[in-house]
């Protein structure tokens, strides 16, 4: 497929037809065009071992395949490099995946191993895993929350919290104390959420597990915080490897570019409708649930913004309510509102 790619980017097959060329006339096309395919007799004889193990089920012994994998790779990157001007990973970084700070980590990546700095590399590689995946199971910020503290309405202070996905039992400062030696330690994986997360996005669980394995643990508490790390003291002799950071930049690629795709595709309502209540709603109630009976958690008055969020039936079929958001006008230090409600407001007939 590559080489197919190849040649159609070469312009070849405007004179000639390439859909019926085998492989062997795919080689001969890019040598004819003056692209070089290394250890292209290797290439042939991985083809061979193809047929003879899908059509015949002659399988190759391991030696083979790692042998067969590597010349793939060699080949692949010269051709790719002489006909484009990139290697296969540049091409993916820079043409395929959203900027962002996972893209520009692992473009720092791709520099480091290209400077044989492996250990810095498969640094990088880690902080994309720890931004993309492993950030919701942060309970950095429960340090300071005793597991007694009451809840607030709607739980907006704890989901500000973070570590939404990790276990419950651990989201309390009792648990950090006794439990959390060290900063990457705040990272607590749920191990269902974890597979379901995955599956979500069509990545193998095999593979996230890999890139954590072979890569330092990492965290941060914030985007403004610094990094901290941690590696086994045999990490750099045994793991740092140019093998092994190659494999975690490529498959780091991989499954950030299936997480991009897969947000792609998600399509939302555009929601919070401004919302200047007139002033007949001036004094109404705003309900903690969608009937009358309900406990009040604000009042309209003067000296607030509403945003309508939803439209929603009563408990009673003959009551509809608006779902909004209430902020103070005022504002702290931080310039938030000093003050937010959620709640439902009846809908005054017209």
């Amino acid at each position: 497929m590559a080489f197919y790619a190849l040649l159609i980017e070469l312009g070849v097959d405007d004179g000639k037809s390439l859909e019926s060329k085998s492989f062997d006339e795919l080689l001969a096309e890019l040598k004819k065009a003056d692209v070089p395919v290394p250890k292209s007799g290797t290439i042939k004889a991985l083809n061979k071992q193809r047929v003879l193990t899908k059509h015949y089920a002659q399988v190759a012994e391991p030696v083979t395949v790692r042998n067969y994998l590597d010349t793939a790779e060699v080949a692949l990157d010269a051709a790719v490099n002489r006909v484009i001007g990139r290697s296969v990973q540049e091409l993916f970084l820079c043409d395929l995946l959203q900027d962002g700070e996972s893209k520009a980590l692992l473009k720092a990546a791709e520099e480091a191993i290209g400077q044989r700095q492996f250990l810095e590399a498969l640094v990088e590689i880690r902080k994309v895993v720890f931004i993309e995946f492993e950030l919701p199971y942060s309970i950095h910020g429960w340090k300071d929350v005793s597991k007694d503290e009451p809840s607030t309405p709607f739980g907006l202070l704890e989901l500000s919290r973070g570590g939404w996905k990790a276990p419950r039992l651990k989201r309390n400062k009792e648990w950090i104390e006794a439990n959390v030696a060290d900063p990457t330690e705040y990272v607590q994986i749920d191990a269902d959420e974890w597979r379901v997360q995955a599956l979500e996005y069509g990545i193998h669980t095999a593979e996230l597990a890999n890139l954590r394995r072979l890569t330092p643990a990492v965290f941060r508490a914030d985007n403004k915080s610094p990094w901290s790390t941690k590696y086994d003291a045999s990490f750099p002799a045994n793991e740092a490897t140019e093998a092994n950071a190659k494999y975690c930049l490529d498959r780091a690629i991989s499954i950030l570019l299936k997480k991009q795709e897969h947000a792609r595709t998600a399509r939302r309502p555009e929601r919070g409708a401004a919302f200047d209540p007139p002033p007949v709603y001036i004094g109404d109630e705003v309900y903690k649930r969608a009937t009358q009976s309900s406990e009040v958690v604000h009042t309209v008055a003067e000296g607030f913004t509403y945003e309508i969020q939803e439209y929603v039936d009563g408990f009673d079929a003959s009551e509809k309510f608006f779902f909004l958001r209430a902020a103070s006008e005022a504002r702290g230090e931080n310039g938030r509102p000093v003050k937010v409600v959620y709640g439902f407001l009846l809908m005054r007939g017209e």
